[in-house]
């Protein structure tokens, strides 16, 4: 592959299923809050419907209160790095949540059983507004840049101060 440009267009859909299947092989990412002047990471157990990620937390805990004042957040796994907007869906027991609980509990059973019915318990969904990831070609670094708002996917030179 010659990319000797700056920017590399790329195909949308394919990258996206790229990242989604990367998604659906592990089920611990780490996530970044911050609110004011404050920046916290920890990992959270996951599972995930196509980008969407959905993970469980006392209500009472740090990124729970930092998200209700701050919804962006970030994720991160290996080389794929996530910028989101994370919404509080209430108890996973919820009627209203049973869709995305089922997500959970399919995919992490032991978890979900374990937590679900602690009193105080949240689910919690990150939608992805722009990924990126390091991907190695023809033994050279590039960044994967995946926009959903924009459906663009393109490549960039790693050396690209641009990022």
């Amino acid at each position: 592959m010659d990319i000797e440009k700056i920017e590399k267009e790329l195909d949308f859909e394919n990258t996206k299923d790229k990242i989604v299947k990367f998604l659906e092989a592990h089920h611990a990412i780490v996530l970044a809050t911050a609110l004011d002047k404050r920046v916290t990471i920890r990992t959270v157990t996951y599972a995930t419907k196509g980008l969407e990620v959905y993970f469980m937390s006392f209500g009472h805990h740090k990124k729970i209160k930092q998200i209700e004042k701050n919804s962006r957040v970030a994720l991160c796994k290996d080389n794929v790095n996530i910028e989101g907007v994370a919404e509080i869906l209430g108890s996973p027991l919820d009627e209203t949540n049973r869709k995305y609980a089922e997500i959970y509990k399919k995919k992490l059973p032991r978890d979900y059983a374990g937590f679900a019915h602690i009193p105080g318990m949240v689910m919690v969904k990150v939608t992805p507004k722009f990924i990126v990831s390091m991907v190695r070609i023809e033994k050279r670094l590039y960044l994967e840049h995946l926009d959903l708002g924009n459906k663009r996917a393109y490549l960039k030179k790693l050396q690209d101060e641009t990022h």
